[in-house]
């Protein structure tokens, strides 16, 4: 893009529109001056279209803007039959006359540079012209080949080709006269300095600049409306409104974080200015995201979710998601500077998500970045679930992912917080480790995972739903994530004192019924919040001389699966028996199964679990608990919605008071 200094406004749309294309396509280190007088010895002043400084010489441009069949010849021209003026003429006339001023000027020792008259037809914007030229040398070009003649050595008509030096330019701009003054004039707003133009295209200008009034300076964005350069008044007066409507969202919008504050509109009658401050940071585009730890990239999508929040609140959305338009900042500060208000909520998400994926792929932590992509493809709205999931994982410590694949062994220190201790038991696809909080300095249990797609889905719904819950006698989950440089994950639990329900050595009287309905009342609060177990077994009931608590959520822990409660009942009526009638017949199966001797079940799978229980004094478990059970285990007992659990299963006040509940 050429350093463009106006002296004038262009007398029509020609003139703006090979104006605007000169200035956009000539290379930086040429000089177009456009609409400027040049003096003679006489003292007037000839105006031309366009003088160019470049490279090979300086070259007097005028313009015209015919349309249709020009034939040029050395002294004559034709337009589609009918005679016009001979445009190079005139140009070759004040060429000669700056040649001369040049030459008077010249000190010992410097040569004027080569000045040469040039005819640039533009048609009707490039198109619907078309030039004959009587003699092959004759410097009359179209748009297709202007910017070629006036860079290229071939598009001087000098004889001996030389190029123009600096002391030449300045040379030139000396005699022109005033020229800073003039390019002072035009790149001054009231207190702001235009230093550099980031976007040009026909009438819509947008500016860096410097907010300068006076002992202190501020860089500033400029969206400038040059109201005469648009094809016709509908259109300047579409494109004022589209800046006013901006001006006013801004204004709206005034104390949201992410959204850079602007000042009052500029209107001096010629062109409409609105000023920004200039965004802290770099476009996201050229943000270097795998140069972030990933502390940075956790906040910087905190900070982003909190704009776009704030935003949505007060009923508008973002809608300019191009990388370019997204800028964030070394300190995690994130602005959005496009703010169009052309979305629907859901669909400013998705693009939201889509535009920050790469920093949530890069943090490497599966909460996070499966809840983007689930967000890109419009299956997520919730930002305050995201929210709430990047403050934990900022405020937890999460530390950097480190670099180099872990060995799963012992002594090996898990997402810098769990050192594992004791190997415990494994699977296929799981293994299950004691470990110790490092920093708390109290057990734990950590789990492995493979296949973390696989694992992905029912891992996240357990840590989501059990993180945010508090009961006795249910496992407390501590922490998940992926491990680095693999396609493992993990997940925290705290440690459950005791030993599995098949493995307690001595049992006193009373203490499985205390068991049993502590897990019973742990169910009753899980299932209204409708979060299911799903593998009650005695190898996921943990008991202690006075509490039992439920371990291994979910399906896919499958380090009990071999002790898994379905292997009791029958195929056919488990496979489509309900989550919480599955979680009751476990939890009366365990039971059943760990404290009847094998000898006496008769047999395994359902009708041996069966056999157990009536080898239990009825009068003894009581009649209305029995009953309860039995049904239970024949899947005929169904849910009353509006009864506790004890009470459905004939338990009294007394007997719940005495278990401690």
């Amino acid at each position: 893009m050429a350093r463009h200094i106006s002296f004038g406004t262009p007398v029509n749309d020609a003139e703006r529109w090979a104006f605007a294309l000169l200035a956009e396509e000539l290379p930086e280190d040429y000089l177009l001056l456009t609409n400027v007088e040049i003096p003679t010895p006489t003292g007037q002043a000839m105006e031309v279209d366009a003088l160019v400084v470049g490279e090979w010489g300086v070259y007097v441009v005028d313009v015209k803007g015919y349309i249709g069949r020009l034939n040029a010849g050395l002294h004559a021209w034709s337009l589609d039959g009918r005679d016009v003026d001979n445009s190079l003429s005139k140009a070759n006339y004040v060429a000669r006359v700056l040649a001369g001023r040049l030459k008077h000027k010249i000190p010992v020792g410097v040569y004027a540079p080569w000045c040469q008259g040039m005819v640039f037809v533009t048609g009707r914007k490039g198109e619907e012209i078309l030039v004959e030229k009587d003699h092959g040398k004759l410097s009359i070009y179209t748009p297709a080949k202007i910017i070629a003649a006036l860079t290229k050595e071939w598009g001087l008509t000098a004889p001996h080709k030389h190029a123009v030096t600096k002391a030449q330019k300045e040379m030139v701009l000396d005699t022109i006269g005033q020229v800073a003054v003039v390019e002072q004039r035009n790149n001054k707003i009231q207190d702001f300095i235009k230093i550099k133009c980031l976007f040009l295209q026909q009438g819509l200008e947008v500016w860096q600049s410097e907010y300068n009034p006076g002992g202190w300076t501020a860089p500033w964005l400029l969206k400038v409306l040059v109201m005469n350069q648009f094809e016709n008044q509908q259109e300047a007066e579409a494109h004022e409104q589209k800046l006013r409507n901006e001006f006013k969202r801004m204004q709206s919008l005034s104390g949201c974080s992410c959204v850079p504050f602007c000042a009052p509109l500029i209107n001096d009658g010629e062109q409409l200015v609105l000023p920004i401050r200039m965004p802290r940071g770099i476009p996201l585009n050229i943000f270097e995201v795998e140069q972030q730890s990933t502390y940075q990239l956790l906040e910087i999508l905190r900070r982003s979710l909190s704009g776009i929040q704030q935003i949505h609140r007060r009923g508008f959305t973002i809608g300019g998601w191009e990388s370019h338009c997204v800028f964030i900042s070394d300190d995690a500060d994130v602005e959005f500077i496009d703010i169009k208000d052309n979305l629907k909520t859901s669909e400013d998400i998705a693009q939201y998500a889509n535009t920050f994926l790469i920093l949530a792929e890069r943090t490497r932590q599966p909460r996070i970045y499966h809840w983007y992509r689930d967000a890109a493809k419009g299956k997520t709205i919730d930002l305050d679930e995201i929210r709430c999931d990047l403050s934990a994982l900022i405020d937890l410590g999460v530390c950097d992912t480190v670099p180099d694949d872990i060995a799963i062994e012992r002594g090996t220190v898990i997402d810098h917080h769990y050192r594992l201790t004791q190997f415990i038991e494994s699977t296929e696809r799981s293994q299950l480790w004691q470990a110790i909080h490092i920093q708390g300095n109290y057990p734990c249990v950590v789990s492995i995972y493979s296949d973390v797609e696989t694992q992905w889905s029912s891992l996240s719904n357990i840590y989501r739903s059990l993180s945010k819950i508090y009961h006795p006698h249910i496992e407390k989950v501590l922490s998940f994530g992926q491990l680095p440089q693999s396609n493992e994950l993990f997940i925290a639990r705290a440690w459950a004192q005791g030993v599995s329900l098949d493995e307690v050595k001595q049992i006193q009287v009373g203490q499985p019924f205390n068991w049993f309905l502590q897990l019973l009342s742990a169910l009753q609060y899980l299932h209204s919040l409708d979060i299911y177990h799903g593998a009650i077994c005695p190898k996921n009931i943990i008991c202690s001389q006075e509490k039992a608590t439920l371990v291994n959520f979910g399906v896919g822990l499958d380090v009990a699966a071999t002790h898994y409660a379905s292997q009791y009942a029958d195929p056919t009526l488990w496979a489509v028996e309900g989550d919480a009638e599955k979680d009751l017949y476990g939890l009366v199966a365990s039971f059943i199964d760990s404290l009847v001797p094998n000898h006496l079940k008769g047999g395994s799978g359902a009708d041996g679990i069966v056999n157990a229980l009536m080898q239990y004094d009825k009068s003894w478990f009581g009649d209305a608990l029995f009953d309860a059970c039995l049904r239970i285990l024949r899947f005929e007992f169904r849910i009353a919605p509006n009864q506790t659990y004890a009470e459905q299963l004939g338990l009294t006040d007394t007997e719940i008071s005495q278990a401690g509940l």
